[in-house]
């Protein structure tokens, strides 16, 4: 990426930034100038969601209808101008060199974009959940297609859960074999996604066991692998 423009995100009316192609850039500022809402712009880019958790709605600047997000940058050597639009209690679009993707969900991985801040510990000192969620993540940023994957495992749920909250307890033999047809397919999708999280793991693994290298003053080793909770 090397340039960024903002139109009406968070505390931006409007932002021009070149990024140096090469060496390290710091963002420094006051407190409340924008440091971290110009990385959340970034992020967004990336990923289509604020990784500070915040809704749609809260990116928008006070008083706009809209944001802006916009990025130059390269991809196997081209040229690609990224732009998304976001609307307030609306569906905004995406355009890659002026042209709108039919999905949103397929400028994922154009642009890879890690983020570490204070709360990215959990990913050692927290449950499984947010240890899922980042290799979810990582899965996406590396192979969009997987994307899509999750997607249908979290639509598979949320069937399964809303008949049983439909059922109420009372578990008639219809609902049973609605029940089994979606465990089924869970099953299947379930299985994917965990075979796909358990290769990426193994992938990180070297690389984790050279950083830690590089880092550490002792002898320890450090190892990193997929545990399923279920068979």
């Amino acid at each position: 990426m090397t340039r960024l423009w903002l139109t009406d995100f968070r505390n931006y009316a409007s932002a021009d930034i070149a990024i140096p192609d090469d060496g390290l850039t710091v963002v420094a500022g006051g407190n409340g100038q924008g440091k971290t809402n110009l990385l959340e712009a970034l992020g967004y880019l990336a990923t289509l969601a604020s990784f500070r958790g915040a809704p749609t709605e809260a990116l928008i600047r006070v008083g706009a209808t809209s944001a802006v997000v916009r990025a130059e940058g390269e991809r196997d050597g081209r040229r690609m101008l990224v732009e998304t639009e976001i609307v307030g209690g609306g569906k905004g679009r995406v355009l890659v060199n002026s042209q709108p993707l039919r999905r949103s969900r397929d400028l994922l991985g154009a642009f890879r974009v890690t983020v570490f801040g204070p709360d990215d510990l959990d990913l050692v000192k927290g449950g499984p959940s947010g240890r899922r969620q980042y290799l979810d993540e990582l899965l996406v940023a590396v192979q969009p297609r997987h994307a899509e994957l999750q997607a249908e495992v979290d639509r598979i749920l949320r069937q399964r859960n809303a008949l049983l909250k439909q059922a109420g307890g009372r578990l008639s033999a219809e609902i049973v074999d609605t029940l089994d047809v979606w465990d089924a397919r869970l099953a299947e999708k379930g299985t994917a996604l965990a075979d796909a999280r358990e290769a990426l793991v193994a992938d990180i693994e070297p690389e984790l066991t050279k950083a830690y290298d590089q880092v550490a003053d002792s002898a320890a080793a450090v190892s990193a692998g997929y545990a399923r909770s279920w068979g």
